[in-house]
């Protein structure tokens, strides 16, 4: 006997005993398409798959399905507007401010953007476009999201991450190329997470349509295969609480491997399963109809295993699909949620191609965050419609929750906010339940544990998004938080957010933040609370502020508009407008983010804040200050256009010039030009900070003429015997200072002056005044007499005193070169010059002479000529270019002293937009004078 029941009757079953369940509860379908069929047809033959299924009913006529009818109102989502209204054709009230349509009336993009949003996928070799004789399996889950795709992918133990996610057109044309870079949430559970951000529309309805595929593609150097996937509506996906991915046992022997994904959703009022199957690769070769597929849940702890049987009415070799609805009982579903049972698949045919795997929380990036902020009032609530209290003082904060094999991974920060007690609770109509009590684990604005007790009813509310967060004071203030998934997007490679927060705003807001190997600054903002100046929605500008007082404070400081006039609590941004400087202060966290919070009304100057310090996020070094692909060093310049002895070409883009000379040394300490200080490594070493650059030199003893000279404890030069009074203990009161440096009385030095440094030609002595206090008398070195006059002196670079210049010799006569022949006379050095900067020609440094039109590469003393450079005279004007190195998208790079570029260390891995000379703005410009001096 069998009954055809729709499937909405099929989804609550009564109460029967275990066996009757087991027996009854069963139906399958069978995948009634194949890849080459019109896509016109698809959509009737899955409805008609769908609400069609089997019955087995093997006890006495009894109906074991019935009807459940429920009020969909009691289920309508929150409205925060005064006065809401019901639309035409619909059962849940929507806020007046909206415009009335009619459900005919509304553009086709927003429905399908609110509808089958949710998709998944089986990747293994049978169902790639070329299949392949690869044992690799692997699942995943995608959920579009306005015009972002969210996706995960769970692979099988012991599988290589791939290097790139690919999705594929039905033809095999790659739409989009993304990097599988982990972040630090699915490291330890073979999860690979992500976002494809603007999605084209087509690309869009192409998903919709189920012509998309994607492909797990492995690094170059792998002996992996790729395995690819046609991504589908699959029953059960948006419902989905648990997920198996099933690969064959490791003792199987098959040129082509099956695998398969269990997708598993739980009736909360029965406690029943539902299971979807998509699989392949499990029946003998002359199976084709009626194969009998057994599904089989195996409990741990001794429990009896559950056995299910479904008739499949066909079957095929790339992707099979099977529902049953079956149960486990209160004791097995425990077992379930913390991730203690298996499930194994297998047709009773050919049980030597079983597929098994354990069945774990749902197959996605099972990351959720939460922003506290104090309660947003209920919209019934007469308080809602009052003026936000400017004068109470609002705490903030942020929680992380990671879900891993049936466990709770929590972090919770709280900010300006006494915290009495801390739980994560579970929201109900009536009354709230206690999950946790985190009060004991949290400590000095930290809570971070496991909660290892879950019951599937705290994951069930978990996934269903009605964990909350509740932090209370003793005065009964809260901060609350509704816990939500997280879109793992390039923003969270950060392994926390920055909080923004005001105590004068009942608000906070979250921002990830990231920065790629493209040196693009990614930002993900969360925000949570009453909006002020009686706004629904909060309206809002994102701000990079940066206060360097210490890091490097030489540099302008910026403020920078990342994002302006955005409306809604929640943006997925990135910006390429952050320059190497910027990058840099980000890193050092000397940088702020703030989130003015505008008024509805635009004439409106009111304006409020939310502010937090970037800090822990890591840049890449070459999007960093001083990076060899973006400076140039060059020796010819003058040593005053540099900084810390390096010479930049500028140009429009290159970093800014400093404001000051100060120094910054390796402990971060910030000196004014000119200062001088005792090295914090080497007390016998004296540094200076000369025009931004720090000067360091070992101390120079004066020379003594006594016998018995010794050094004294905490000095670095000798001093002669008697000099430093009896037993040679020196009082703060019998020193002298000079420079910040204390010398004993007695001793001599030579002084440490800027920007020289030890003057050896200067001898200073601590003497004592007729007062009776310690003065300092320096004097300079005598010298003797000069049969010459000032204008006829040379200084010595070895010596403290001049001497007379030496005459020099008559200049020969200039011998004719060619191209120097003026008139049939000679020309000399100084005419030859003049004429090639009457045509253009350039002078570099006033030594180095270059004709209009001539180009060559810089000089450098360590390395020679700079090749990488490249210099050229035009018009009595010089411009250098450096050359243009190609973005790479590879984690390993490495560079040879002789390349100007780096490279990826695995060449294919490079991604090459060709080789350009960019040629910057001139930074010097010839000055010469012609024989009449103009």
């Amino acid at each position: 006997m069998s009954l055809i029941v729709s499937r909405r009757l099929l989804m609550v079953a009564p109460k029967v005993d275990l066996e009757d369940e087991r027996r009854v509860g069963v139906w399958a379908t069978g995948l009634t398409q194949t890849r080459e069929r019109n896509h016109s047809n698809n959509s009737s033959e899955q409805q008609q798959r769908g609400d069609k299924c089997l019955f087995e009913v093997q006890k006495k006529r009894r109906v074991v399905a019935r009807v459940r009818c429920r009020n969909v109102k009691t289920e309508c989502p929150k409205v925060t507007c005064r006065d809401p209204v019901i639309l035409p054709g619909q059962c849940c009230k929507t806020c007046a401010s909206e415009e009335l349509r009619l459900p005919g009336d509304e553009p086709h993009e927003p429905l399908e953007e609110l509808t089958g949003r949710d998709f998944a996928v089986l990747l293994n070799g049978r169902t790639s476009q070329t299949p392949m004789t690869t044992s690799r399996v692997a699942t995943g889950r995608l959920f579009l999201r306005k015009k972002t795709l969210h996706f995960s992918f769970l692979l099988e133990a012991g599988a290589p991450p791939p290097a790139s996610i690919q999705f594929l057109s039905e033809t095999g044309d790659i739409l989009e190329q993304l990097e599988a870079q982990p972040t630090p949430y699915e490291a330890t559970n073979s999860r690979i997470c992500g976002a494809w951000t603007r999605v084209p529309k087509e690309y869009r309805a192409l998903l919709r349509e189920e012509q998309m595929w994607v492909a797990l593609s492995p690094a170059d150097e792998s002996q992996e295969d790729t395995i690819s996937g046609q991504v589908a509506r699959y029953v059960g996906v948006d419902t989905e609480v648990f997920s198996s991915l099933l690969t064959p046992p490791p003792t199987a022997n098959q040129t082509l491997s099956g695998g398969g994904t269990a997708i598993i959703s739980v009736d909360r009022k029965t406690d029943s399963l539902h299971v979807s199957l998509v699989f392949n690769g499990v029946f003998a070769d002359g199976e084709a109809h009626n194969a009998s597929l057994v599904v089989e849940l195996l409990p741990e702890r001794a429990l009896d295993p559950v056995v299910d049987t479904v008739i499949l009415p066909k079957v095929f070799s790339d992707l099979n699909r099977a529902e049953i609805m079956t149960t486990l009982g209160e004791r097995s579903l425990i077992r379930l949620t913390r991730g203690q049972v298996a499930m194994k698949v297998w047709s009773q045919a050919a049980p030597e191609l079983a597929l098994e795997g354990m069945i774990t929380p749902r197959a996605t990036c099972n990351v959720f965050s939460a922003v506290l902020s104090k309660p947003v009032p209920d919209s019934e609530d007469d308080t809602s419609t009052e003026s936000t209290d400017m004068t109470s003082s609002y705490g903030a904060g942020w929680a992380l929750l990671t879900l891993s094999n049936g466990t709770f991974q929590y972090q919770v920060y709280v900010k300006g906010f006494e915290v009495s007690t801390l739980t994560l609770k579970t929201k109900h109509k009536r009354q709230d339940r206690i999950v946790e009590n985190l009060t004991p684990f949290y400590h000095d604005s930290w809570a971070n544990g496991t909660y290892d007790r879950t019951t599937y009813r705290d994951l069930d509310a978990l996934i269903r998004g009605k964990l909350e967060v509740v932090v209370a004071s003793e005065s009964n203030e809260e901060l609350r938080g509704m816990l939500n998934p997280v879109a793992v997007t390039e923003a969270l490679r950060s392994p926390q957010p920055v909080l923004l927060s005001s105590p004068e705003v009942p608000m906070a807001a979250t921002v990830w933040v990231a920065v790629d190997s493209a040196c693009v600054t990614h930002y993900d903002v969360m925000v949570a609370g009453q909006p002020p100046y009686g706004a629904i929605e909060p309206f809002w500008n994102l701000v990079l502020r940066e206060e360097d007082q210490f890091w490097d404070p030489r540099f302008k400081m910026t403020k920078m508009d990342l994002e302006a006039h955005v409306e809604g609590r929640e943006l997925f941004a990135h910006s390429t407008q952050l320059t190497r400087l910027s990058l840099s202060r980000l890193e050092a966290g000397v940088s702020y983010l703030d989130l003015v919070l505008l008024p509805p009304d635009s004439n409106s100057t009111l304006q409020s804040s939310l502010s937090g310090l970037i800090h822990g996020v890591s840049v890449p070094s070459e999007c960093l200050m001083g990076s060899d692909h973006q400076e140039v060093i060059v020796e010819e310049y003058d040593e005053e256009e540099c900084v810390h002895g390096r010479c930049i070409l500028r140009e429009e883009t290159a970093p800014e010039v400093p404001q000051s000379h100060r120094c910054i040394d390796e402990e971060a300490r910030v000196f004014e030009d000119g200062k001088s200080w005792q090295s914090p490594v080497n007390v016998c070493s004296m540094c200076m900070c000369t025009r931004g650059k720090i000067k360091c030199q070992d101390v120079i003893c004066h020379r003594l003429d006594c016998e018995g000279a010794y050094t004294p404890p905490n000095q670095c030069c000798q001093v002669c015997p008697g000099e430093t009074g009896p037993n040679d203990v020196a009082e703060e009161s019998k020193m002298c200072e000079l420079n910040d440096q204390k010398h004993l009385l007695g001793s001599k030095w030579h002084p440490f002056l800027t920007p020289k440094g030890f003057d050896k030609c200067v001898t200073c002595t601590c003497l004592l005044h007729s007062s009776g206090r310690p003065v300092v008398n320096c004097s300079r070195f005598p010298c003797p007499p000069l049969p010459c006059g000032p204008d006829e002196m040379e200084p010595q670079p070895d010596s403290c005193c001049a001497k007379c210049r030496t005459p020099r010799p008559e200049a020969p006569q200039p011998t004719a070169q060619p191209g120097m022949v003026n008139e049939g006379e000679l020309v000399t050095e100084e005419e030859h010059r003049n004429i090639i900067l009457g045509r253009g020609g350039c002078l570099l440094n006033n030594r180095l002479l270059y004709e209009n039109g001539a180009e060559w590469h810089p000089r450098v003393a360590s390395i020679g000529y700079y090749k990488c450079v490249t210099c050229k005279c035009k018009d009595s004007n010089i411009t250098c270019a450096y050359h243009q190195c190609p973005t790479l998208r590879c984690q390993a790079m490495i560079q040879e002293k002789q390349e100007c570029c780096p490279r990826c260390a695995n060449e294919n891995s490079t991604i090459n937009h060709g080789n350009k000379t960019r040629w910057l703005k001139p930074y010097i410009k010839s000055t010469h004078k012609n024989k009449n001096g103009n």
